[in-house]
């Protein structure tokens, strides 16, 4: 009992996990600030923290993928599936990892590791992810930088060009793909981008070493800036009025949602979930690891809504400047818009830049973009090498060495990894990998779901309800959705999808009903619960109760989180991922390891391992949890977990109490009379 109360002492005296672990390899002194404390300890640093997840969450995607998306599917109509997918899944994913990771103020690792030992591979899975996604990004970070110089020297081209022209420049003299062949298999180094990966990764290194530096700040605020000064400037030139006319028809205009409702649904959401930057990025530990340096006070739920809300916003507004732009190139051709409008790369790298070239002192808007598109990159860099260093720093090998010697190693270690993408088939390399990581992002997704949403909870939910009743309503919840995308995509008959489901849901359902009748029955009538507190219990009560255990740290937590986290996300993940998997393209054949008609080798097997061995790590997780050991030390953040169960507990039984008194109060007011009125008889 003693040496539980020094080890209480010393959790306190250290504020987290990690801090307490490094103190005793004696890495900290008592005057160091604890993990904790590296960040949020006051307002201004809430800030500095606000700024930090925000540029971690805007990347990219925000200016390159979503107009291109909303482009796509419909223009306005896009917003219809694009604002259920932020407030129903994106919402509730990021709040999942910033709650966790603050909670238990450690990585996905530790995380799910103190959900259950067995978890402790999703984790893991969730960190690889993270690595494999930084070795292309920091690779597209060089091309962006090797551009900017590249303005300088070639000033005229990105002037004088056309949208088509730009980007093929892009590749063949930038990426270095002019030397490519058929078979598009790499045939040199491009030197240039070997020197400028290296310096990207060098860039990020101070940032990593110290969260407070001044430079993350400086990006969030230097790369957001961007659209609202590019905006007004494109507003107040009068060739570009008629620009920002067909931007608005294009982007409010709802009269295609008629004819895009079914690829909305069918596709449309597929992609927003794959590329979403909100999505992508929680899923792969960043906001953990973030989450992991802010108090266990702190408002997770705000901070949640902020991160989202602004990088839809970013997004929303970053699509205005890009339609604008586009519409005046389409009314300077004399063609519709949508002959010019592009997407992905090419709208980044080849029709932008030349619409930007034609405001006056245009050349130095190019620049200006692409030193934006740097910000943008490197501030996500940062958040992609952080979700391992924090994995790194948490775990028991690592504890033994500095922050700054993690973030040294790994950074070489992403040097030495992005290569590949400094030869000249660079970018087909980016394509594929970013392809088969999203698959291996949805699988992420949806266990981590089910940690919270099925596995918390479950000994005890088959202590009361009984164990064949969990395994009944298991099967029943995840086999229904599991056959019904079998029917649904394999007859491509929507309606008999649903059909089975229904079928399947209501059969599976009926025989739970029956066991949990069957196990009601037998217990004593005054124990026995009603069918409203039994259904209670078996949809909603154990992650519920996980609810009120971390929200007494973390703050208001609402009731539909819990409900979308056990009951919507998991069966969306599982259509999504399904959809992706039955994909075909144009010859007929599976999109999934014949993505984008690129050779076996070494494209379409590097990209299948990829997503195999990251695969493979989660479940050896499952299988042999003690392999894994090694990855974070769960007794410090058990003890937290415990007491607040505890204190749980404790409440829970008071209340009981109160009850059960309350009960023996007006059972004994009762029979007082009946004595009374006997002892009268009987006188």
């Amino acid at each position: 009992m003693e040496d539980q109360t020094n080890a209480k002492r010393e959790r306190d005296r250290w504020g987290s996990r990690a801090s307490f672990l490094m103190a005793a390899v004696g890495k900290l002194s008592a005057n160091e600030k604890t993990k904790s404390d590296d960040l949020c300890v006051s307002s201004i640093d809430l800030t500095i923290f606000l700024h930090i997840r925000v540029g971690a969450a805007i990347g990219f995607g925000n200016v390159w993928r979503f107009p291109s998306l909303a482009y796509e599917y419909g223009g306005g109509a896009f917003f219809i599936p694009y604002l259920l997918a932020l407030f129903f899944i994106g919402i509730p994913l990021v709040l999942l990892e910033v709650g966790l990771g603050q909670y238990h103020q450690t990585g996905d690792v530790g995380v799910f590791g103190s959900i259950h030992r067995r978890l402790k591979g999703v984790g893991l899975c969730s960190a690889v992810a993270s690595w494999v996604v930084v070795t292309y990004y920091v690779p597209l970070i060089a091309w962006v930088i090797n551009a900017f110089f590249d303005s300088f020297t070639n000033a005229a081209l990105w002037e004088t060009s056309t949208g088509s022209e730009a980007y093929s420049y892009f590749l063949d003299e930038i990426v270095g793909e002019k030397t490519l062949g058929a078979d598009f298999r790499p045939t040199r180094m491009v030197w240039a981008n070997v020197g400028y990966i290296a310096l990207t990764c060098y860039l990020a290194q101070p940032s990593l070493w110290n969260r407070k530096h001044w430079s993350y700040c400086l990006l969030h605020d230097g790369f957001t800036s961007y659209p609202y000064l590019c905006i007004p400037r494109q507003g107040s030139e009068p060739s570009w009025i008629v620009g920002w006319h067909s931007c608005l028809h294009w982007r409010v205009g709802y009269e295609r949602f008629g004819d895009q409702s079914g690829m909305l649904v069918k596709s449309g959401v597929t992609d927003l979930l794959f590329g979403w930057s909100d999505v992508r990025k929680s899923i792969i530990g960043i906001l953990t690891a973030f989450g992991s340096y802010c108090p266990r006070d702190s408002p997770a739920y705000q901070n949640s809504l902020i991160i989202s809300i602004s990088n839809s916003f970013y997004s929303f507004i970053a699509g205005f400047a890009v339609f604008a732009g586009l519409g005046y190139l389409a009314y300077i051709e004399g063609v519709e818009i949508a002959a010019v409008a592009v997407s992905g790369p090419s709208l980044l790298f080849g029709a932008y830049p030349v619409v930007l070239a034609t405001l006056p002192g245009g050349i130095h808007w190019v620049r200006l973009l692409f030193f934006t598109l740097f910000l943008l990159g490197i501030d996500s860099a940062f958040a992609f090498v952080d979700a391992v260093v924090t994995v790194t720093a948490d775990s028991v090998p690592g504890a033994k060495f500095s922050k700054m010697q993690i973030v040294s190693v790994w950074c070489l270690f992403g040097f030495l990894i992005g290569l590949i993408y400094a030869t000249d088939a660079g970018f087909k390399f980016l394509d594929v990998f970013d392809f088969y990581i999203n698959y291996l992002l949805l699988s992420v997704g949806l266990f981590e779901c089910v940690a919270v949403g099925w596995v918390v909870g479950l000994e005890k939910q088959c202590e009361e309800l009984g164990p064949k009743t969990m395994v009944a309503y298991i099967f029943t919840t995840f086999g229904s959705i599991i056959v019904a995308c079998g029917v649904w995509f394999g007859t491509l008959s929507t309606w008999g999808g649903f059909v089975a489901w229904f079928v399947l849901y209501l059969g599976g359902m009926t025989v739970t009903v029956f066991l949990l009748k069957k196990m009601r029955d037998s217990q004593p009538e005054e124990n026995r619960r009603t069918w409203k507190e039994l259904f209670y219990a078996l949809y909603f009560k154990n992650v519920q109760d996980y609810v009120d255990i971390i929200k007494k740290q973390i703050g208001y937590i609402p009731f539909i989180w819990g409900v979308l986290i056990k009951h919507v996300l998991p069966p969306v993940l599982i259509v999504v991922f399904v959809l992706g998997a039955v994909a075909s393209n144009d010859d007929g054949q599976s999109v999934f390891g014949h993505y984008g008609g690129y050779v076996a080798w070494p494209y379409q097997i590097l990209g299948v391992l990829a997503f195999c061995f990251t695969a493979v790590t989660m479940l050896v997780g499952v299988a042999a949890p003690s392999l894994y050991n090694w990855t974070f030390v769960p007794q410090v953040e058990d003890s937290l977990v415990e007491n607040d169960q505890k204190e749980l507990v404790e409440e829970s039984d008071s209340v009981e109490m109160q009850d059960t008194q309350g009960q023996v109060d007006e059972s004994n007011s009762v029979e007082i009379p009946s004595t009374t009125d006997a002892a009268v008889k009987i006188s």
